[in-house]
């Protein structure tokens, strides 16, 4: 043995027979601010913020919905409509291709999760974008689900939550994706007009200020 190799530690030998065991895949996450390795389980149980700088991790949009919702009486809106090349559009990849490749990655059909349920036993739906699938670009399968989440909404009048994370139009659908800034814009509008009782005793409330006679809560119709 050289003198080198007495001065070096030993190296480390593996045992005949024994196995390495592998770390699952996923079990631990960098925090993306301050790079402290975290459980993955400790995270989700914060709520995806870090609890050394509190930075606030990504959150794909089911994880999102199951944060805000109660875990009884959800119901998936528009989860049967699912997105179809008619405009047989291709860039460097086929639009069926980045559709796919997007579902692998996300597990998700499309850019948007409508989800009806509850918070605190207080009904209400809630729209979430997904980021990762496309950008969270807005298709014809985006603005169909949005739509019909607000028409539930004003049906059983409850209030629609929107959580934004989107990139815009999606250019494979040319268009088609344009048509749904002027479907989600009209379907807001009539939500907009049907005011909820809330909002009608909020306001009933706020000029009953000056004149306590004027202004009495008047029966929905």
């Amino acid at each position: 043995m050289s003198w080198l190799q007495k001065l070096l530690p030993p190296r480390i030998k593996s045992t005949p027979g024994v196995k390495k065991t592998a770390v699952p895949e996923g079990l631990w996450i960098k925090c993306p601010s301050c790079e402290t390795v975290l459980y993955r389980t400790d995270l989700e149980k914060n709520l995806y913020v870090c609890p050394k700088c509190n930075f606030h991790v990504r959150v794909h949009a089911r994880e999102r919905v199951e944060q805000l919702l109660d875990p009884e009486g959800r119901f998936e809106i528009g989860s049967e409509v699912v997105p179809v090349d008619s405009l047989k559009f291709k860039d460097q990849k086929k639009y069926p291709e980045r559709l796919a490749a997007a579902l692998e990655e996300t597990g998700e059909t499309d850019a948007l999760v409508v989800m009806q349920g509850s918070v605190k036993s207080v009904p209400l739906v809630v729209a979430c974008f997904e980021f990762d699938f496309m950008g969270g670009s807005m298709g014809s399968v985006v603005g169909e689900r949005f739509v019909r989440g607000v028409r539930v909404a004003y049906e059983n009048r409850v209030p629609f939550v929107c959580i934004s994370a989107s990139g815009g139009a999606r250019m494979q659908e040319g268009v088609l994706s344009l048509f749904q800034m002027a479907k989600t814009t009209a379907v807001l509008q009539e939500l907009s007009s049907r005011s909820s009782p809330t909002r009608r005793w909020a306001a009933c409330r706020h000029r009953s200020r000056s004149s306590p006679t004027s202004c009495s809560p008047s029966p929905v119709r």
